[in-house]
């Protein structure tokens, strides 16, 4: 492990690092940290579409298992519009912060090369990924199994 100077800015980052001085520690596999300030600038997209595959996989498998009866038509169609919005809003956040963005978004390959810093210290891009990802694709997966059960005892 080495230890890096936090960010002054990052207050958070300043007032709960490890020895109390602005410092914390950094795993020695991940590098310097890629994270920008600005909306959607410190990933890539193909991180944000992980997330928004998840939750339209949730709403496909609901749509499929629970859309043939005609009780649950309007309460599947009121998630579906609850759904897009949840999900439109920061879409058309990360848009408009690109087009006014100073860099470039980050590629994939330079950012799984990095680090990502969080509130707890840099950990690889891998990592971060994972943990962006992992909740909506959990819930899918969570979905589909409750699909095969409800159609197995239907």
């Amino acid at each position: 492990m080495q230890t890096q100077r936090a960010n002054p800015s990052n207050q958070y980052a300043a007032a709960h690092s490890g020895s109390g001085q602005g410092e914390r520690q950094v795993p020695d596999n991940a590098s310097e940290s890629t994270y920008r300030s600005g909306f959607g600038e410190e990933l890539p997209v193909v991180v944000y579409q992980s997330v928004l595959l998840g939750f339209v996989a949730m709403l496909a498998v609901a749509w499929l298992t629970f859309g043939s009866a005609a009780a649950t038509d309007l309460d599947l169609a009121v998630v579906t519009i609850l759904s897009a919005i949840f999900l439109l809003l920061p879409i058309i956040l990360h848009r408009v912060a690109a087009a006014h963005a100073e860099q470039p978004q980050p590629d994939l390959k330079r950012f799984l090369a990095s680090g990502f810093e969080t509130a707890t210290g840099v950990v690889s891009a891998r990592q971060a990924w994972l943990q962006i990802a992992l909740i909506p694709l959990g819930l899918a997966a969570g979905a589909v199994l409750i699909g095969l059960i409800y159609a197995l005892t239907a």
